[in-house]
């Protein structure tokens, strides 16, 4: 047998080892959470500057009109969206009866950079918001017209596309994000 102070010390060394056991468990699942969270977040960030880029690689110069019928630029910032443009390229597997061309907004809501799409060019407003990156707090634009940056977009020409756009976005989250993005072909008209 075993004495009563063997029992004692040996249930000690099993309680700090599974004490330790149990550190150790909870330290992996919070690493494993803390890698996930930095890769969905590595992926907001991915999926933001792929969007951002095509949509400013495809910029079209076609101006589009509301559902009341008045005219808009092809481009325009500061208008309550970060950004509003026409774009080339919407793909169409289902063959659906319409253009290619789609009408965009990108924005800052609710501490949130959403894109929001139009069903078609011209007519409806834009539909729901694609939420792609959360925790922003500010975010702001610049434009390259061919002989500097400027903060707003007032070209009279209502098919001019600028050279060049800079976003910026700040949060607690995400630090500070700048894009650099050069315009579609017919940027800089």
């Amino acid at each position: 047998g075993f004495t009563l102070i063997e029992l004692l010390v040996g249930l000690a060394i099993f309680g700090l080892m599974a004490s330790a056991g149990t550190a150790l468990l909870a330290g992996s699942v919070n690493a494993s959470a803390q890698a996930r969270r930095l890769a969905d977040d590595a992926g907001a960030l991915a999926r933001t500057q792929g969007l951002l880029t095509a949509d400013a690689a495809q910029a079209a110069p076609r101006p589009w009109r509301d559902a009341q019928g008045q005219a808009h630029p092809a481009f325009s910032a500061g208008d309550g969206a970060l950004f509003t443009l026409v774009r080339r390229g919407w793909a169409n597997p289902a063959q659906a009866a319409r253009a290619s061309l789609q009408r965009v907004s990108w924005s800052l809501e609710n501490g949130a950079l959403v894109r929001r799409a139009a069903p078609m060019v011209d007519g409806p407003a834009p539909g729901d918001a694609a939420i792609l990156l959360d925790g922003v707090t500010t975010a702001g634009i610049r434009l390259h017209d061919g002989n500097g940056w400027q903060t707003g977009w007032a070209n009279p020409d209502p098919t001019a596309l600028p050279r060049a756009v800079e976003i910026t976005a700040s949060g607690p989250q995400i630090g500070q994000i700048r894009f650099i993005l050069p315009m579609g072909p017919g940027g800089g008209r």
